[in-house]
């Protein structure tokens, strides 16, 4: 008979990372082809340039409050520590 090895315990956090990142990506994937494409095919070029700039400002902003956000995490670790 075959000896059942144990299994390894599952990482559940490493999973979790790696479906959030998935699916970030997939939403920006969706937000440019299916968002500008639609854009571009009922009001032409120069509308998607505008809604690109429109998305592209919205991210940055999305960027800014996550960069505070984690700058705001980073500062409570480094008071708990101290």
């Amino acid at each position: 008979m075959s000896e059942d090895k144990p299994k390894p315990p599952t990482n559940y956090r490493a999973i979790r990372a790696v479906t959030e990142r998935n699916l970030l990506i997939g939403f920006i994937v969706i937000l440019f082809v299916a968002g500008l494409g639609l854009i571009g095919l009922f009001y032409g070029g120069g509308a998607v340039i505008g809604g690109l700039s429109c998305v592209l400002l919205a991210a940055a902003l999305v960027g800014v409050v996550a960069l505070v956000l984690a700058g705001l995490g980073k500062l409570s670790e480094w008071l708990d520590n101290k």
